[in-house]
């Protein structure tokens, strides 16, 4: 190679790591850097207060999460799905966040992605003013936040909350019909006490998150609007209907969209932290004890346990990338791409 094109293809080379560098410090000072200090506070013991409290405990950190003692009689407060554990564990409030996260991501994720998949459905339509109806369902996705929580515990206040009101107005046009036919009125029908009750507070939040699925939605548009015409067109002359041509054609082309939303529903679910640090109160029962919440409090709520926090933390991270690859390799048998059908 000639010196003045070594001379120049070095300084390509400089100049490209100089343009890194930023962005290499970063990631080295910001992620790496926590990550691997998080890893070194799992394997003491510390409440975060003084340098002198530091207290080497290698990996009890961690045998305290799997740690069980012999069952109280005394204790017939425990939750049911203690008794498919081993025994009562050490830290039971650990297995009632697990138990939160699990019932919320299993039941959020699907109705997230059912509802973010039909309303791109509906909004995928050729008419005037539909830009409009796709910002507006867009919308709640961008003003999540404190605010939108706080509205919407407002909205599922038992006595005056909007959603009850509703609920309340229903059974009382349903009641005379039901009377007329010679069933029970709506007289004896509850209302759920949502935020305020141990069983009805994770469906609060699972109504919640089905209300900001405008992200998936926008994603799963793109996906629809990027089918060829000409497979419809196929499928219509072959004689399929519109479920028939639903089936076969628009959701085998959508799955890359569905395979990222479902990546990320999961990520997100297992991380979810302001809704249920902001809604949490005593007449719940710890049935918004999510895992990060518990998390955060082994950290910074009376007592300090900084390594005990950062053992849960990690647990944490080695469930979601447990979950992730596991996503990611079942991806092969239902994740069909453009190229791979043009083959």
């Amino acid at each position: 190679m000639p010196p003045a094109l070594q001379v120049k293809r070095n300084l390509g080379l400089y100049t490209g790591g100089g343009f890194a560098l930023p962005w290499m410090i970063g990631v080295l000072l910001l992620s790496v850097g926590p990550m691997l200090a998080s890893f070194a506070l799992s394997l003491v013991s510390w409440d975060g207060l003084e340098w002198s409290g530091i207290k080497w405990v290698g990996l009890d950190n961690y045998r305290q999460l799997a740690e069980f003692v012999p069952d109280d009689p005394l204790r017939s407060f425990d939750p049911w799905y203690f008794e498919a554990l081993p025994g009562r564990p050490a830290d039971p409030r650990f297995y009632r966040a697990v138990y939160n996260t699990l019932v919320y991501g299993l039941t959020a994720v699907p109705l997230g992605l059912v509802a973010a998949l039909l309303m791109a459905l509906l909004l995928d339509a050729r008419m005037r003013g539909i830009a409009v109806f796709r910002t507006l369902y867009y919308l709640p996705h961008v003003l999540s936040g404190v605010a939108t929580v706080m509205v919407w515990s407002w909205l599922f206040n038992p006595r005056f909350g909007w959603i009850n009101l509703v609920l309340r107005g229903f059974y009382r046009a349903l009641d005379p019909v039901l009377v007329a036919v010679g069933l029970e009125g709506t007289s004896s029908w509850p209302v759920p006490d949502w935020l305020y009750s141990p069983a009805a507070c994770k469906p609060a939040l699972v109504v919640m998150h089905v209300w900001a699925a405008g992200g998936a939605m926008l994603i799963f548009l793109a996906a629809l609007q990027s089918i060829p015409a000409s497979l419809y067109e196929a499928a219509a002359i072959d004689g399929a209907g519109r479920r028939r041509r639903f089936w076969s054609v628009t959701l085998p082309q959508i799955t890359p969209a569905l395979y990222f939303n479902l990546i990320l529903g999961v990520v997100y679910a297992l991380q979810t932290f302001s809704q249920p640090y902001l809604l949490r109160n005593r007449a719940q029962h710890d049935g918004l004890l999510f895992y990060v919440l518990y998390l955060y409090q082994c950290a910074f709520e009376e007592p300090h346990r900084l390594g005990y926090a950062s053992a849960v933390a990690w647990v944490l991270f080695v469930v979601i990338l447990l979950l992730t690859l596991l996503v990611v390799r079942s991806g092969r048998w239902w994740v069909h791409y453009e190229s791979e059908s043009a083959l």
